[in-house]
Order: structure tokens, then sequence, then C-alpha cells
């Protein structure tokens, strides 16, 4: 198990997988847990629920329930990942993260009042925490309180200067009040942070685009391309930008 783990953290995920169930050890609960993780870092949603869905009846732990949860969550299946959520909460209510992402699907499904107390019950129990800090900004731009959002991301960046989301929420916040200079400034930061991120070049191209600048938004929008192939998102800005230009 120690190499597969070298090997998950290298982000051989294939590799470790392909290891592990080749080894002695695929009904030992541990070694089970293990390819539930590697199954969700590689994105093998399905094979990563049928592992969670049967250690996590074993194992009773909230730290279980709130990864299968996060599973049904990237695969886009909301309600079944907020009762995963909850059943995570009912085994222990004291972890801010399992409140913060339970927040976070309760947004996806518009459910906006049931959304905002959990990010505040998430704030209670861990105010300092800066990804429960930068969850919650994500909120309030959504819900269209930018200012707020820009006061909470500027303290999470005084204190966490390599956190490129929220250089990249920061950006955003800027773009959605068309404030496009500022808007550059922390996309280009959180570029010098994570130069791999499609969001940070998509939005960069917005900005871009709506600058005028439209050489450079479809130059940001082939290098999102490349990062996301089949993001539907680039081919509708892609034809706003040969339109204009």
């Amino acid at each position: 198990l120690a190499e597969i783990r070298k090997l998950r953290e290298a982000g051989r995920f294939d590799e470790a997988i392909e290891t592990l169930l080749k080894s002695n050890y695929t009904s030992d609960i541990d070694s089970e847990t293990l390819l539930a993780k590697l199954y969700l870092d590689k994105n093998s949603y399905e094979d990563a629920i049928r592992v969670y869905t049967r250690i996590c009846n074993v194992l009773n732990t909230h730290d279980c329930f709130n990864e299968l949860a996060i599973t049904y969550l990237s695969m886009g299946s909301y309600q079944q990942a907020i009762d995963e959520f909850q059943k995570s909460i009912f085994l222990n209510n004291k972890s801010a993260m399992v409140y913060s992402n339970l927040a976070q699907a309760y947004l996806i499904v518009k459910k906006y009042d049931k959304a905002e107390e959990a990010h505040k019950l998430a704030l209670k129990l861990s105010s300092e925490n800066p990804i429960v800090k930068v969850n919650y900004a994500v909120f309030l731009i959504k819900t269209k309180k930018y200012l707020e959002a820009k006061a909470i991301l500027k303290d999470v960046l005084r204190e966490n200067t390599s956190l490129y989301v929220a250089e990249l929420y920061l950006g955003i916040a800027h773009y959605m009040r068309e404030e496009y200079n500022s808007a550059m400034i922390h996309l280009n930061r959180g570029m010098l942070i994570q130069p791999e991120s499609f969001d940070l070049y998509y939005h960069r191209a917005l900005v871009y685009y709506k600058k005028g600048d439209y050489v450079n938004s479809f130059l940001d929008l082939k290098m999102a391309e490349k990062l996301s192939p089949d993001n539907p998102k680039i081919e509708d800005l892609k034809k706003l930008v040969r339109q204009d230009s």
C-alpha cells in the first residue's frame, strides 16, 4: 500500500489502480478505501461510487460519506450528494468542510437560504479556514453580493498568497462589476500560481473580450480548449469573439 500511495502522490492514478487490483489486498478495507480515492482522483465516478457505497456502510464514518457525496456532486447527482453530506453531518456535526461542501450543493440546486445557513455553520466552526471562506465568497458572487465577496477574498489572500482560487474568484468579482483592469490583475496573479487552470484562461478571455482585445481573447480560448477540450462555454465565447472582431 505504501508503494501505491506514492504512485497516487505522483499523480500516476492508472498505474496505482492497476497495481492495487493485481495485489492480494483488494478485500482489505484500507485497500478499498484507497481504491475509491484513486477512482475519484481520476474522475471515474461510477467506479468510485460502487466502491464508496460498499465501504461507507461498513466504516460508517463522516469522512467516507463526505467523499461519496463529493463523488455524486462531481457527476451532477446533486440530491444524492446532499443526502450523503447530511449523513456525514449526522455522524460528525463539527466538520466545517462538510457543511461548506453541503452549502455548495445547495447553491447548485438554487436553495439559497439553505446554502447560506450551511455556510454560516461552516464559518462558525472554522472562521479562519481559507477554503471555507473562499467557498462562502463564491456563494456571495453567485448571489450578486460582490463587495462582500471581494472583502473576504482579499482577507484570504493576505494570509494565503499562493491560493490561486482566491485570485480567480476575486478576478470574477471584479469582472461582474465591470472592473476589467482589476479583474485582469487578479487573473494574471492566479496564472502565476496555477498556469494550467481552465477557469483562469476562460475568464481572462472574457475580460479581454469585454476590453475589445479579440486577439488575446481568442488566444486564451485556444489555451482553455487544450485544458478542457469539449467544454461548451468555449465555443459560445468563440462565436462572440469572431462576430465582434
